[in-house]
């Protein structure tokens, strides 16, 4: 019997880790028809404790041509790695839940401006779980590409696939919905929903890295991300609570990720207030 409201915030006795894993190991997703075996480390560089890899996985099915891979021992993967130790239970549950981590560059980027922080574009499939995809331009938007992955990945292993649910939510999929995250088309229930939980744990890790930040310039990239998040995260919020549908587990799930939401929202509106930095993004994005 799982206890589907512990499922929905990061628990720091590990029960929400131990069951998605155990999900994996056991049951298929609906994009995934094998059972995850853990990858092992190898002779590649690691990360988070000598437990997650840094290496190369499905080149066919990870980032455009502008994304080169970048070199394994890239100092900023160990920099994002600390960033989201920030958020020890986020820090365990990666690296119990996320076996590879597949380094891009982003040749777009002026690699003049590398203190400059300019976010991370990232990716990961279904069928790859325990793996992800991300630039490592920038350590802060590598860490929130860290964390944004994993919990795709942890939906998908409880059975939530980005446009189908096997269990949680039974919205019908031709119901169309404006996304916090992608604007440029209506997506189905579960396709928001996805946006909206990993962009909360996103958002949850701004506010955990900001009582940990002593560095000013650093300080100021993460309140303009935290307040950007916040932003669409309460538009994201009130899509999800007002349309959602769900069976008596999600009930439970849904309802407990809610209340999450509310609370965190609520402290990074605080933030905001005392910094200034939501006034200034709102303009930004008007």
């Amino acid at each position: 019997m799982i206890e589907w409201e512990r499922m929905a915030v990061p628990q720091a006795d590990q029960y929400d880790t131990k069951t998605i894993l155990r999900l994996a190991e056991t049951q298929t997703s609906p994009l995934r028809s094998e059972l995850y075996v853990r990858r092992p480390v190898g002779n590649a560089p690691t990360v988070f404790d000598g437990q997650v890899a840094v290496g190369y996985v499905d080149q066919d099915v990870m980032g455009p041509p502008n994304f080169v891979n970048a070199p394994p021992d890239h100092p900023n993967i160990p920099k994002a790695a600390d960033y989201v130790k920030c958020w020890p239970e986020i820090y365990e549950q990666f690296k119990r839940l996320i076996d590879t981590v597949h380094p891009f560059i982003d040749t777009t980027m002026d690699p003049r401006h590398q203190d400059v922080s300019v976010g991370s574009s990232s990716n990961s499939n279904e069928h790859l779980f325990g793996t992800l995809c991300a630039t490592v331009n920038d350590p802060i938007g590598l860490a929130q590409a860290m964390v944004h992955e994993m919990a795709h990945q942890k939906l998908r292993a409880m059975g939530i696939s980005v446009e189908t649910a096997a269990r949680l939510i039974v919205n019908p999929l031709d119901d169309l919905y404006e996304s916090p995250i992608r604007k440029d088309r209506s997506r189905p229930i579960t396709a928001v929903f996805h946006a909206q939980y990993s962009f909360m744990h996103v958002t949850q890790l701004d506010i955990k890295m900001l009582e940990h930040i002593d560095d000013e310039s650093t300080r100021d990239a993460v309140l303009c991300l935290l307040a950007r998040n916040v932003i669409r995260m309460e538009a994201g919020h009130e899509v999800v609570a007002n349309n959602i549908q769900t069976d008596v587990d999600g009930k439970k799930f849904i309802g407990a990720f809610l209340e999450w939401s509310e609370n965190v929202l609520r402290e990074g509106n605080s933030i905001m207030d005392e910094t200034g930095y939501g006034a200034v993004t709102l303009q930004k994005l008007a």
